[in-house]
Formats: structure tokens, C-alpha cells, sequence
């Protein structure tokens, strides 16, 4: 019998060789389980219990003197419910590594030998060995040098084994994420031109903060295919906003290529030769958005291109549909108050439909009248649908009554100016793009920018349609620097009335600063005698932090945008259903099915098609220039939230209680108590990443984005000011001082010192 070791894949054909047997459930194998991009990627369904896939091997080796490895590139999202294996079996036993959550465990039939935090570049490589009667444990940073997890006497005879590896949902997890496998039994012994050429050109310019960011991982940057997955179709999935289409708007192939050709030359002169659509010679055009950007060098923080994003779902997956799907019931609900959504026949039918016909949206299941639309994050289920930072106003015993005297004012203080959380929402019931000839238009690059209908009252954030409104006209910084100026100026007090104040406004701090802040919190052992903070670990700090980190996080997502993925718009997809569903142009099974019934006879027919409330099966855009000039995934909006966060966390104690709640009322005009059960649970950090979701989820909400847009970005965002802080704290003269806050999967870091460690505290 062959030995362990002779069993070598490199997955670099893309195509699964005879000695391997994928397998999947539920569903089919091309929906979870590829052997695409030179690795295998396996993506549980999202909301599904017992989803998995795996590779088994078709043949038995012999582990005795041998070995096998595994190259681990991406772990699933490190939530409870993702388990993640290595195994070699000989009928009922089998030894494993097993990767639960965010712990990595060598096990041996159910019994596990030894454990430790799941460390995703120390622990990139797995290995089973076996020598002279002793089964061996081990992981690696490189394939080359190995450590033991453990060892110990074989458990049973490894004369003839099958391996297999996978991952699986052992409960019913939101966006499980994807995991992506490579090199078995072989070493990855160079990287992609283009990866070598970027680390060498970050570190030639920059100096000594620059050996920090040479030694990190680079991503290796892959998409889903979908530019070569339909070929009698072709880029039905891409974006193709703004450039050349067909009559029913479909991409034109050589304005596409101009698009490629110059990403590919990274010409600017070649940008400036793309073909764009063509329109009236009277209609004004929006031009592509940016898509240099990512071509930028910075010269603090990470490289615009060291992170990735996981392929985004393919057009012709049920995940994507569940997803469009979503985006439906949202446009379908933009009109209805958060304060009633338990009571309201549009959240019913959509609560029903995506617990049924779309359950693989991507969000929470099972979904109810209190998580409906929500983010997934800690955090973003508790409390009122709309985060406290975006409605609430700070308390000051010196302002008048109703200008920021008490919290429901809505004003936060900014100085002696007060900002108003009140907004103009867009109109209620109206809608855009939701005919063939206005869409079209629209895809070819035709300029509807400031032809939005407005309400005329100010009012806070109470339904989707206003908070589409909210992220439309702003530059993403707003919420955020709003929210730091909240958290650094509201008193002492009961975080509610002028009369429940103890403290002065600026000075007595409601909400102490991060444990690691060599200044603050007053009182603790960190606590100078002598000085306070301010251009470092105080406000002039934070705010420049937060305006740095935006332009970081942009061009990091923008590379993602334009050099990666090219994922086509919800509004894109929308067209290519409607031009199915009214037979304009078949697209066979490209559309998945659990869409296209729910919009003909399923819970969306309500709704969607003709004598309904929407007559087309376009997707209703809250903007009536749809979405901007630049692919969907991943999310701009998303992607600076999620970094934005992190500072605030940073710079702030997390778990500091939110106290006294408001939500906004079911008009809009005013801000009541919010009185829920939960309403003592909630933190700074809760409803930071709950500000964060809503600024994303927003954006989903008028039609412009994916629900995986804002679950894959947010992560994105943070690991951009992760690193940023990390460079950031080689340069303090401060002793022992740190930045210490919650990542969005749980794990609480320490940053200091040019270094990132993950404690317990």
C-alpha cells in the first residue's frame, strides 16, 4: 500500500482528481464544495445546521513512517458553531485536527489530547505523522518547520487509512464564511508576481515601519470566476455599471475587456482609454469611480493590498439569490417604523419567507420580528434596531430646552456648535429604477444624481428608507466623528437629563477611555499625576485616527472592488431577473430557482410583478441614480465602518454601559424610552458595531449592496486599523502604554509595541 506521503495535490487544476470524493450537505456539491482558484473552497450554507463539505480520499494509505499535511489558507468565521478538520480514519477510529470556533484541538476518536488558541498564520499548516509507534500532532507557520500540538502511542494500527478534510456548521451560523484548503503533501514555494511585486514596493517606500508591514501575510487576492463562469453568457455576474451594455442591458464584452486590459497594465493611460456606455449627447454621465485607487501606495499603516476578501457567492448560487432576496423584502419594508416592526404584515411575510424559501440570506436564523434586517456582529440584536450614537443627543446643563439640554434633544455637543440627528428623509413610497428604459439608461452611465424627493420635516432614523437616506449624502466619517464626540463630551451622569448630570460636559467623563490610555481612566494605575492626553491618547489623537484610517480602509476595499471581484450590483441582478421573469431574455438556470418562485408565486409575488405594489421585478432602488460607479463587493460603507470602530474601541472602554436608551418614535419626530428586556445589556461596544451595521445594512437597504457586502467588509475594515494601530504604538514615548479592545469574532487583543496578542480579560 502507498505511503501517506505520496498522496500530492496541488488543486491547481481546478478540477477534482480521481483520488479525491467530494461530498456536501445539503444541496449539491458545486454549491459548497470547489476545487477553483488553484485551492479548494468550501462554504457551508449560511443558517443551516449540520452543513458541510469535504474532501475524502477515494484510496487507503499507509501513515506508518509518513505523513500528511494540509495547508489551511482561511478558517470559517471563528464563531461557536464552525468546526473545521484534518482527519485520517481506519474504520470507526480516526486522529484529527479539529479547528472549533477560535480553539485548534488534536483529538483521537472523541477524546481530545490537547488544545490551543487558533492562531491563523502560526497554525497555516496541519500534519498527521506517524514514527516507529508514536502518532504525531503538529502545525506550521511555512510547511518547514513543524511543532508539536502533541504526541502520543498510536491509537490504533495506521497501516491503512483514508484522509479527508472539510468544514461544517454544528449549528445554524449567519455566513459561516468559507474555507479554503491547499497543498497537500506540497509546499507552496513562491508567491504570485504581482503579491512579490506589492511587498517589495510597500517596503521601498517606507522605512522603519515598513519591515513590520514586509513581514506580515499577503493576501492572495482570487475571485469567484464568474468573468468565465457562463460562457454563452457572458459576465452575466460582473459589474458593468457605466460602461457599454446591449438593449437589455447586458454587458458589452469589449467594453468589459477595456476595463480589464487597463486593471491588468495598470496604466493610467489605458484607464483613460475604457469604453464607456453610450448615451444621448444631451444626458449627463457619471463616470467609473476610483478604480485606481488601489493601486496606492500609503506610507503608514498596511499596504492597500496585504488583506483579502473571500470570493463573493456566485450569480448562479442559491446564496446569492437568498441574498437579492433579501434586498426585496427590505425595498418592499423601506416605509415601515422600526417601533412596529412586531406588528406589521410586510415584516411578517418577510420574517416567514427568509426563515422558509431564502433561509440562506446570510443573517441570523431563525429570523424574527427582533433580529429581521439586523447585522450579525456582537452587539447588533440588542437594544433598538438603530444604534444609540445615531439618534441620541448628549446631555448640557448650559444649552436651552430642545437645543441639547437633555439627551431626547438630539444634539451632540460639538463644541460650541450641536449636531442634529434629525435628518430629511427621502419621500416615503417613492422609488427609482423600476422600468427598462430608465434602468437601462442608468447602466449605461446616464447621471440621475439629485433628483431625490424629500419629506418635509426633520425627523431621527426611524425606517430604512431614512436611514438609506442617511448613508446617501454622507462620507461615511460622519456617524463616527459623531460619536466621538459624544463619547467625549457627555457628563457624569444618568446619560439622559440635564437634572441626572454630575459632571461638567468635556471635563467629568460619562464614559471612561481605553484601560491601556497612559492618561486616563482617572483613578487607575495607568493614571499620570502629572499630565492628560491630547495629540497623544487624547481628543486631538482620536480625531486625527479616525480621518487616517478612512483613506486606509478605502483604498484596501477599492483594490478588493476593482482589482478583485468585480461583483455585479443588486440593481445589475435585478435586471437580469426582470428581463427572465418577463421574458426578455432567458438566463436558463443562472437565476436560482428559490428566487424566481418566490417572485411568481412565493412570498415576494405579494409584492413584486404586475397590478402589485412593484410592478417590475427590478429591484426598487432608494436613490434614483441607483448605485454608485464601482463594484459591489466588498462595501465601502462597510469597510470604513468596521475600521472606524475599532479606533473608537481603542480609544474607549467598551463595556462602559449604555444607560436610559431612546428610540425613535413611530413618525420619526421624537425619541421615546426604549423599555425591552435587554435594555441593561447594552455597551459602548455593543452599539459601536451596531453603528457600524446600521451604516452597511443601510446601504443594503436602498438596493445598493449585498447582505455578504457587509459581512465580509466590516472584519476587513478592522484588520486595516488593526494594523494600523499596531504600527501606530512603535512610535510612542509613553511607558507601558496599549490599545485593548473586542474584535468582531470575540477575541479580545492587545496592541503594543508593534505587536497584536490576543488575552483574556
Amino acid at each position: 500500500m502507498a505511503k501517506a506521503e505520496t498522496l500530492i495535490d496541488t488543486f491547481n487544476d481546478d478540477v477534482t482528481g480521481s483520488e479525491w470524493a467530494p461530498s456536501t450537505t445539503p444541496g449539491v456539491v458545486a454549491d459548497h464544495v470547489q476545487e477553483v482558484n488553484g485551492r479548494v473552497e468550501i462554504r457551508p450554507a449560511s443558517g443551516t445546521a449540520g452543513s458541510y463539505g469535504r474532501y475524502t480520499s477515494t484510496t487507503a494509505y499507509d501513515l506508518t513512517d509518513s505523513f500528511a499535511h494540509l495547508e489551511v489558507v482561511q478558517a470559517p468565521r471563528a464563531v461557536p458553531g464552525t468546526l473545521t478538520w484534518l482527519k485520517a480514519a481506519s474504520g470507526a477510529s480516526e486522529i484529527a485536527l479539529k479547528l472549533t470556533g477560535t480553539v485548534l484541538s488534536a483529538t483521537q476518536n472523541a477524546t481530545e489530547l490537547a488544545h490551543a488558541e487558533y492562531d491563523p498564520v502560526a497554525h497555516r499548516w496541519w500534519r498527521l505523522a506517524e514514527q516507529d509507534g508514536t502518532t504525531y500532532w503538529q502545525v506550521s507557520p511555512d510547511g518547514h518547520r513543524w511543532r508539536n500540538l502533541v504526541f502520543a502511542a498510536n491509537p490504533f494500527t495506521p497501516t491503512a487509512v483514508t484522509f479527508q478534510f472539510g468544514t461544517q456548521t454544528t449549528t445554524a451560523v449567519a455566513s459561516p464564511g468559507v474555507a479554503v484548503f491547499d497543498n497537500f503533501n506540497a509546499l507552496n514555494t513562491s508567491l504570485a508576481r504581482r503579491v512579490e511585486e506589492r511587498r517589495n514596493g510597500a517596503r521601498g517606500v517606507r522605512v522603519d515601519a515598513a519591515r513590520l508591514e514586509f513581514r506580515a501575510p499577503q493576501g492572495v487576492h482570487v475571485n469567484n470566476n464568474d468573468e468565465v463562469n457562463y460562457p454563452t453568457k457572458g459576465l452575466l455576474g460582473n459589474f458593468s455599471k457605466g460602461l457599454k451594455h446591449d438593449g437589455v442591458g447586458d454587458p458589452d464584452p469589449l467594453s468589459y475587456a477595456s476595463l480589464l486590459r487597463a486593471l491588468e497594465s495598470r496604466d493610467p493611460h489605458d484607464f483613460e482609454e475604457i469604453i464607456l456606455g453610450t448615451l444621448p449627447a444631451e444626458a449627463a454621465r457619471q463616470k467609473l469611480t476610483n478604480p485606481q485607487s488601489g493601486l496606492a501606495f500609503d506610507v503608514e499603516g498596511p499596504d492597500a493590498q496585504r488583506f483579502t476578501l473571500p470570493p463573493a457567492p456566485r450569480f448562479d448560487s442559491p446564496q446569492a439569490a437568498h441574498e437579492a432576496g433579501e434586498l426585496y423584502w427590505m425595498a418592499a419594508a423601506r416605509d415601515v417604523a422600526f417601533v412596529n416592526y412586531g406588528t406589521d404584515p410586510v415584516i411578517a411575510a418577510a420574517v416567514a419567507s427568509l426563515n422558509g424559501e431564502l433561509a440562506q440570506f446570510g443573517g441570523t436564523t431563525p429570523v424574527t420580528t427582533g433580529n429581521v434586517f439586523r447585522g450579525i456582529y456582537p452587539g447588533e440584536q440588542v437594544g433598538p434596531y438603530v444604534s444609540q450614537f445615531l439618534v441620541k443627543g448628549s446631555v448640557d446643563t448650559r444649552k436651552p430646552a430642545l437645543a441639547g439640554l437633555d439627551a431626547t434633544d438630539g444634539f451632540v455637543s460639538y463644541g460650541a456648535k450641536g449636531i442634529d440627528q434629525r435628518i430629511i428623509s427621502g419621500k416615503p413610497g417613492v422609488d427609482y429604477l423600476t422600468d427598462l428604459a430608465t434602468w437601462l439608461d442608468v447602466q449605461n452611465g446616464s447621471d440621475k444624481r439629485g433628483l431625490d424627493q424629500f419629506e418635509n420635516n426633520r425627523r431621527f432614523i426611524y425606517t430604512l428608507r431614512a436611514g438609506a437616506t442617511f448613508v446617501h449624502f454622507d462620507q461615511v466619517l460622519n456617524a463616527f466623528y459623531d460619536a466621538a464626540w459624544y463619547l467625549m463630551s457627555e457628563p457624569a451622569g444618568n446619560q439622559s437629563t440635564a437634572a441626572g448630570a454630575t459632571g461638567r460636559p468635556q471635563a467629568d467623563a460619562e464614559f471612561p477611555r481605553n484601560a491601556g490610555n497612559p492618561y486616563d481612566p482617572p483613578g487607575t494605575a495607568m493614571d499620570s499625576k502629572t499630565q492628560v492626553g491630547f495629540a497623544t491618547f487624547g481628543p486631538i489623537h482620536l480625531l486625527q485616527v479616525l480621518a487616517e484610517v478612512i483613506g486606509r480602509a478605502g483604498r484596501a476595499v477599492w483594490w478588493q472592488k476593482w482589482g478583485v471581484h468585480r461583483r455585479l450590483r443588486p440593481e445589475e441582478y435585478g435586471g437580469r431577473v426582470d428581463n427572465h421573469l418577463s421574458g426578455r431574455r432567458s438566463y436558463g438556470s443562472a437565476i436560482d430557482v428559490s428566487l424566481r418562485t418566490s417572485l411568481s408565486t412565493g412570498g415576494l409575488s405579494a409584492y413584486y410583478g404586475a397590478g402589485k405594489a412593484f410592478a417590475t421585478y427590478f429591484l426598487p432602488q432608494a436613490y434614483p441614480e441607483g448605485a454608485p460607479l464601482h463594484p459591489a463587493y466588498g462595501a465601502g460603507h462597510a469597510t470604513i465602518s468596521g475600521a472606524c470602530i475599532t479606533i473608537l474601541k481603542a480609544f474607549f472602554d467598551e463595556s462602559a454601559p449604555i444607560e436610559n436608551p431612546l428610540q425613535s418614535a413611530s413618525g420619526g419626530s421624537t425619541l421615546v424610552a426604549y423599555n425591552g428586556a435587554d435594555k441593561n445589556l447594552m455597551t459602548v461596544g455593543g452599539e459601536l458595531n451596531k453603528l457600524a451595521g446600521n451604516i452597511a445594512l443601510f446601504r443594503n437597504a436602498a438596493g445598493v449592496h449585498w447582505r455578504s457586502d457587509y459581512t465580509e467588509s466590516l472584519p476587513l475594515g478592522e484588520a486595516v486599523a488593526i494594523a494600523l494601530l499596531q504600527e501606530m504604538s512603535l512610535g510612542f514615548n509613553e511607558d507601558d502604554a496599549y490599545f485593548q479592545l473586542t474584535r468582531l469574532d470575540g477575541q479580545k487583543i492587545r496592541i503594543f509595541d508593534g505587536k497584536v496578542v490576543a488575552v483574556s480579560f
